[in-house]
């Protein structure tokens, strides 16, 4: 896939985080999405699980973010890389300042994100993912 085209998807997709407009942020996914999260290797996947997080814990989440800051962004024909500090506060499981890297690799015959690959402290996945991180599961072989 063209590089702009990657990063224009990545961008749909985290302009439809802000803004959260789920059926935005969900229309540029695989009908079987994964999410990784490293170095825990730890994941969720398939659409049920992931729509369930963007429909009612990405909601709560979004509000307890008090500031953050994109460090810069590389992509290629396979994938797009987001590098970020984001300030968690408020309400938060874990406040704190992390450092994120954010992967988001693309389908070739759809155009669509697979997914992401987010590397960064387990103190941000809880914030993320509130009730659901005790629900993931181990990437095998890692």
């Amino acid at each position: 896939m063209d590089p702009n085209a990657v990063l224009s998807l990545c961008h749909e997709h985290a302009g439809a985080e802000a803004e959260l407009d789920m059926d935005r942020v969900l229309a540029t996914l695989v009908p079987v999405p994964r999410f990784e999260f490293f170095p825990m290797a730890k994941y969720m996947a398939g659409w049920d699980r992931i729509e369930r997080f963007y429909r009612e814990q990405y909601p709560a989440f979004a509000p307890t973010v008090t500031g953050y800051q994109m460090l810069g962004e590389w992509t290629n024909e396979r994938a797009a890389l987001q590098e970020y500090v984001i300030e968690v506060g408020g309400p938060s499981e874990s406040p704190g300042t992390y450092h994120v890297m954010s992967m988001m690799p693309v389908d070739e015959d759809s155009g669509l994100l697979t997914g992401e690959r987010l590397y960064c402290p387990e103190g941000f996945v809880r914030a993320l993912l509130g009730p659901i991180f005790g629900k993931l599961e181990p990437v095998a072989g890692a």
